[in-house]
């Protein structure tokens, strides 16, 4: 699932029929339509942007796997929950946290409700990833086309994992844990350090 291109792979299909029914709208001098869909094109365009990111490999480190705001933290079970924001204008790679195997927990369909209503828990399309040190549940929100992942069971740390556009992530750790973020941290894909082994 790498992608050395600076648009994601998945993002094309999106991007090039929206462009077509821009060009489409132009010739039949629908003006005001044509220019909201080029902006729309435009929009895509950075939705599905790769941007060229150095990953802070560090093996005592556990780095966030997505780039999301931290907008709670909860104990639930003995486990620390995170909660995290993912909005259309991040960078939506899932990335290993650490060198880890990854199982996938569970994989839902379903719809693209608001994530933070409560029926989303229920209704909308949902994956779970476990690595050696936490859990990643990711809640498809309202613009999520589709959760896209890779098949490989090893990851080495940084790499890309899956391609998450917006929703919610949820990221579980033990309780014994000390986090190195707070509640309104902006959490970088492969940069941010979430707690240190």
């Amino acid at each position: 699932m790498k992608s050395s291109s600076i648009i994601l792979t998945q993002g094309y299909k999106y991007i090039i029929a929206i462009f077509i029914v821009a060009i489409i709208t132009s010739l039949l001098d629908l003006e005001v339509l044509s220019a909201i869909l080029y902006i729309l094109t435009f929009f895509t365009l950075f939705v599905f942007r790769n941007p060229n990111r150095v990953i802070f490999k560090n093996e005592n480190a556990i780095l966030s796997p997505i780039d999301a705001k931290v907008s709670a933290i909860d104990i639930i079970d003995g486990n620390k929950v995170i909660y995290c924001k993912v909005s259309p204008c991040d960078t939506h790679i899932v990335r290993s946290p650490s060198n880890t195997t990854i199982e996938i927990k569970e994989f839902k369909n379903g719809l693209n409700l608001n994530p933070n209503s409560l029926k989303a828990n229920i209704l909308n399309e949902q994956m779970t990833f476990k690595f050696t040190n936490m859990k990643l549940k990711l809640i498809s929100g309202i613009c999520n086309p589709k959760i896209e992942y890779t098949e490989d069971t090893n990851a080495l740390q940084g790499e890309q994992v899956a391609i998450f556009i917006d929703g919610l992530a949820v990221i579980t750790v033990k309780d014994s844990i000390s986090l190195d973020i707070n509640i309104g941290d902006k959490l970088t894909a492969g940069q941010s350090v979430l707690f240190t082994k």
